[in-house]
């Protein structure tokens, strides 16, 4: 048997890695604004304002974050859009199941009278 020679493919000192370059800056941006955005969240909790105030803003910023991380960590945003249906119908399908959950699961729809007895 003979031996294989490995050749390595040449490598163009004029090779274009700005595409890449591109991405890593993009994903450091992304991390800094999520930092800054769970700062944000951090310090409105400590704020005298409306509780539904709060609640409305720290829910809309959590779902931002959760979109923000999927798309571009996940690299949704470079995969095929079938990909990304695929995934948006499974997300889709477990948060119907949490809710109708939560919903049947509800103190109201439980007789506690049975527990009460022992």
């Amino acid at each position: 048997m003979s031996e294989a020679e490995y050749t390595p493919l040449p490598v163009s000192p004029d090779t274009n890695h700005s595409s890449e370059n591109e991405k890593y800056h993009t994903f450091v941006n992304l991390a800094l604004g999520l930092a800054a955005i769970t700062g944000i969240e951090l310090v409105l909790v400590y704020l005298p304002f409306n509780p539904i105030f709060i609640t409305t803003v720290l829910v809309a910023l959590s779902i931002f974050k959760f979109f923000a991380v999927i798309a571009w960590f996940m690299h949704l945003v470079y995969d095929k859009l079938l990909l990304t249906l695929v995934f948006g119908a499974g997300l889709s399908i477990a948060v119907g199941t949490v809710i109708a959950l939560m919903c049947v699961m509800s103190p109201s729809h439980v007789d506690f009278s049975a527990i009460e007895a022992f």
